[in-house]
Formats: structure tokens, C-alpha cells, sequence
């Protein structure tokens, strides 16, 4: 006797699918930042990096700021009684700021590597030829306001950059959002600036090790509205540090190696050049 044909189900198991998969991809897709308020105009997140972090923890410190409540100013070793270059943690208690991260790159005699202008005083007069991104704050005709220039669409005159602060560095992601930085198999911790589709700014320090190209891959798929980015100094040098009332938080340039957990945890690499956040 022939058994009669089973039924099957077809199209519950296909919703059925359909349905996990939504849930899979759900779970794996970035969430969304949960912002603390850590001063006036200036909010705080951390976020997961995920598969494109290399090495060490996967964490990404996000500040987002509205330049017109949070002043944004240059600062280097050498402006300082003492020019000798401070570590993170004393940068922000020198300044007593909000929060207080890595410039760009710099030579070995500690002259900054670019364009860099202080309090409307200019402390690197030559423009550097291959960095096309810069960081500016305080407009000289007055108020407030920052923003990440890309000078191929928006070049500065280094004689008179129209701007009080300015941190010249190289591009990360531009406006058409095509990554401007090559493929590399570099892993380092890394500092990004980025101008939100809101007009603010993003300030992203990650904890563990990223290439360039990955950590540009990230930020354009975090939800955090990235327009574009510029990069700023990467490896041991990508430090922040957060203290107000509200919000503790630092991170010191370099992912737990070989065990040494304290490596971690402490400031390290001293840096010539900060950018400080106050509100104002």
C-alpha cells in the first residue's frame, strides 16, 4: 500500500526562515548609541566595533558635541613653561578640561606634521602636502563653530586660515563617502574626527587594534550619521581622556599584550599636541 504524500509546509518554514534571519542579522547589526550627557553640549557612548576590531577589546569611545556649546582649542608642548610633552592624563589636569585627545602626527623633535594653529597663533606654519583634512574651531569673524574640512573641496591659506584652531591631518572618509586611505594590513589603535549629518562632531577613540581601512569601514556602518571623517594620530598615541562631574572615562593607546593587563590601564606615550573640549 503506498502511503499518501506528506505535507510539507513550504511556506511556513519559508517565513519561518525568513524570520531568523531578520533575528540573526538583528542581533549582529551594530545597536544604537545610548548617549550620557558628560558636560553641557557634549554627550558620551561607547559602541562595539565588532568583527572589525583586530586585537584587544572591541569597544569604541564616542564623544558627539555641538560646537556651538563646546569650544574646541589646539594645544602643543611647546607653548608650555615646561615644553617638555605631558602624558594624556596630565594634559587634562593641566588644562582642567572636559575631555582631552590626540592631535595629529609629529616629527621626532615633537614640530607637528602640518598645519597647526593655537589660540589664533601659529605654531606649524607649512601645510603638509599629502594631508588633506583638517580640524577647525573658533571662526577669526567670530562665535563659535568646528569643523572637519576637506581641503581638496575646501583648502586653507596657511598665512591666513580664517580659523583661531587648527589641526591639519589626513582624510579618512570625504563627503562622497569613498574611504580615502589605502589597504593595509596595520593594526593599531586608532582617533578619528567625524562631522555628523547634524553638524556635530564625533570625536572616536577605539580601545583595541583596527586597521584604517576597517576602522573607515566602521564608522560608515555604526549608526552615528558619519558624513565624513579625518584621522588623526593612530597606535599608542590615540588617547582620550573624559573627566567632568558626570562622566569618567580614558583610554590609553594600546590593547592588553601578552597578558599585561596594566599596559592597559595606564597613561603611557607622552604627546606634544592635544585637542581640548570645554564647554563653554
Amino acid at each position: 500500500m503506498t502511503s499518501a504524500p506528506r505535507h510539507v509546509p513550504v511556506g511556513r518554514i519559508a517565513i519561518a526562515a525568513a524570520v531568523a534571519l531578520g533575528v540573526f542579522m538583528l542581533l549582529r547589526a551594530p545597536g544604537r548609541p545610548i548617549w550620557r550627557s558628560a558636560a553641557p553640549g557634549l554627550e558620551f557612548a561607547l559602541l562595539d566595533g565588532g568583527h572589525w576590531c583586530r586585537r584587544g577589546s572591541a569597544n569604541v569611545a564616542v564623544l558627539r558635541l555641538d560646537p556651538e556649546r563646546v569650544a574646541v582649542r589646539v594645544h602643543h608642548c611647546l607653548q608650555r613653561e615646561d615644553p617638555r610633552p605631558l602624558d594624556i592624563v596630565g594634559w587634562q589636569r593641566a588644562l582642567g578640561a572636559a575631555a582631552v585627545f590626540n592631535a595629529g602626527q609629529y616629527y621626532p623633535d615633537l614640530s607637528y606634521m602640518g598645519l597647526l594653529v593655537s589660540g589664533g597663533k601659529t605654531l606649524s606654519g607649512r601645510l603638509h602636502p599629502t594631508f588633506q583634512a583638517a580640524l577647525v574651531a573658533g571662526p577669526v569673524t567670530g562665535g563659535g563653530g568646528a569643523h572637519v574640512l576637506d581641503l581638496q573641496r575646501h583648502p586653507l591659506d596657511p598665512v591666513a586660515p580664517g580659523w583661531r584652531e587648527v589641526a591639519q591631518s589626513f582624510m579618512l572618509i570625504d563627503e562622497d563617502g569613498s574611504v580615502r586611505v589605502r589597504k593595509s594590513d596595520k593594526v593599531a589603535n586608532r582617533t578619528a574626527v567625524a562631522e555628523d549629518r547634524h553638524g556635530h562632531l564625533l570625536v572616536v577613540v577605539s580601545e583595541g587594534g583596527y586597521t584604517l581601512w576597517d576602522f573607515a569601514e566602521m564608522l560608515q556602518r555604526l549608526p552615528l550619521e558619519v558624513d565624513h571623517a579625518m584621522s588623526m594620530d593612530g597606535g599608542d598615541e590615540a588617547q582620550l581622556v573624559v573627566r567632568t562631574r558626570d562622566l569618567r572615562y580614558a583610554s590609553f593607546g594600546r590593547w592588553e599584550r601578552d597578558g599585561d593587563e596594566a599596559a592597559a590601564a595606564t597613561a603611557g606615550t607622552p604627546l606634544p599636541a592635544v585637542i581640548e573640549l570645554s564647554p563653554r
